[in-house]
């Protein structure tokens, strides 16, 4: 009897199937991508120092040379039933590392690409499904998924990452269109083996909207974003940028002088969270383009020591030719002033994607090999001059950027927070008003295939960091010196 119904359940699960895949259209796509890349003093906020920089700064041994091969694969499935109603899901294998870290004896699932073991960083990026109101030309998606804010220039320094939410979009004329979101940024703990709440009040929400109003020559896109954070969010350990984001240097800690001696008193308040902006392009005068973005943003929670408000900036100019364009870039992002009780007067940012041209210090062109990751551009200003797409040989270009970017956070700030407050800045995250970067970039593409493609990225930055902030900041320990990296890139799309 039993292997009867056994039998006669492998039947029925198999009809189901198969009158699923006769209703469903499934569509695969993905990318999978290589990166072979080498980097000299790029290490995160140890970055622009050398071996015996590093040892003579901290005392310790690290090896700030690296050779890394680097591996990363996502895969996306579309579920569609109609043009009404489809469902998205996007899994990524990776990012990691062959060879290795490998952890000791044994073969552990973990050791990623270590010899004998087995890679176990598999997870889910998108998760979605998309449906139209019935009746309606209005487009809903909800889930996990891909959030770009408006950006023309330099990509979104806010948020360009996967997040949590519903999404809704509708025409409005034929030249404007309407956005409104709901975004989960953070939430709650789960209750723990006590039945207890780790951190009460923990989430952040943020609602906006976004207006598109395109012209033929003319496309402009005003945004907000509201949200309220929750008494506790900066407690929650997997916030990831999403609390550094939002807070000023201090956390949630009120700060007050007593008799010259700074004290921080941890404050659980509630902030309310707001964003607004708008960018566009102008491209009446084609072959020439006009861009730019700009957005204010801030927290308030009734406390100035813990609240956080600043601007940011940008503008494009490019001349497209038929064998290279010429492009300029510059930006602004308000920074620190040398107030520790008033906040921060950085402009705020979720998990953002800043990408001006300086991929080494900024985010890289694949986020696959290793560079000091910068997706926010508070603190800095900077301008990039840029001959892209150069191309004199069918599949063959080239890009040359050259970079200048300076802080604009107030010079006695490090000293500050690392010895009064008592946090941690470098100049790899935290730039002042005399502090600047030189960076050099030149990457070349050739297409292989159709869907495949090799990038050859070289970036070479120069580091004129002041000794008298950072020998303020910290002791005799502030020597540094450039940094460099090189990554052969392969990318199969299909």
């Amino acid at each position: 009897m039993k292997k009867i119904l056994t039998l006669m359940l492998a039947a029925g699960m198999t009809l189901a199937a198969t009158s699923g895949a006769s209703a469903v259209d499934v569509k695969i796509s993905g990318t999978y991508d290589f990166s072979f890349s080498g980097s000299s003093n790029l290490n995160g906020d140890n970055s622009f120092m050398d071996a015996s920089d590093y040892r003579h700064n901290t005392g310790r041994e690290l090896n700030q040379h690296h050779f890394d091969v680097y591996q990363r694969m996502r895969l996306g499935m579309d579920f569609v039933m109609s043009e009404q109603l489809s469902a998205f899901y996007q899994a990524q294998i990776g990012i990691f590392n062959w060879g290795g870290p490998y952890k000791g004896a044994g073969k552990m699932e973990n050791d990623g690409g270590a010899l004998g073991t087995r890679s176990t960083n598999i997870t889910t990026r998108q998760a979605y499904l998309d449906w139209m109101i019935p009746q309606t030309n209005v487009h809903v998606r909800m889930g996990q998924q891909e959030v770009l804010l408006p950006n023309y220039v330099a990509g979104s320094p806010v948020l360009d990452d996967p997040a949590t939410g519903v999404f809704l979009s509708a025409p409005v004329t034929d030249t404007f269109s309407a956005n409104a979101f709901w975004m989960r940024a953070v939430s709650d703990p789960l209750k723990n083996a006590y039945g207890e709440y780790d951190y009460n009040d923990a989430d952040v929400d943020l609602f906006g909207l976004i207006g598109d109003l395109k012209y033929d020559y003319f496309r402009f896109t005003p945004w907000a974003m509201v949200g309220h954070g929750g008494d506790n969010f900066d407690r929650v350990s997997n916030a990831g940028p999403t609390a550094s984001g939002l807070l000023p240097f201090n956390g949630m800690n009120r700060l007050s002088w007593d008799n010259g001696t700074l004290v921080a008193t941890p404050d659980g308040t509630g902030s309310t969270v707001w964003f607004a902006g708008f960018g566009g392009d102008f491209t009446l005068f084609d072959p020439l383009r006009l861009a730019m973005d700009f957005y204010y943003s801030g927290t308030h929670n009734g406390n100035a020591s813990t609240e956080r408000e600043g601007w940011y900036l940008a503008a494009l100019a490019e001349y497209r030719l038929p064998w290279f364009v010429p492009t300029l870039k510059a930006w602004y992002a308000s920074g620190d002033d040398s107030k520790v009780t008033n906040g921060s007067e950085q402009p705020l940012y979720l998990s953002g994607g800043f990408k001006p041209g300086a991929s080494s210090y900024f985010k890289g062109r694949f986020n696959i090999a290793n560079t000091i990751d910068n997706g926010s551009a508070g603190g800095t200003w900077g301008i990039s001059a840029q001959l892209n797409r150069m191309s004199f040989i069918d599949n063959l270009s080239h890009d040359l950027r050259v970079s200048y970017f300076r802080g604009t956070n107030s010079s006695n700030m490090p000293n500050i927070i690392n010895n009064i407050y008592g946090g941690s800045v470098s100049p790899a995250n935290y730039l002042t008003t005399k502090d600047h970067v030189v960076e050099v970039d030149f990457d070349t593409s050739y297409q292989i295939y159709k869907n495949f493609v090799t990038v050859l990225e070289l970036s070479y930055a120069f580091q004129d960091f002041d000794g008298g902030v950072w020998k303020n900041a910290a002791g005799d320990n502030s020597d540094f010196s450039n940094a460099w990296r090189a990554a052969l890139n392969f990318r199969y799309k299909f």
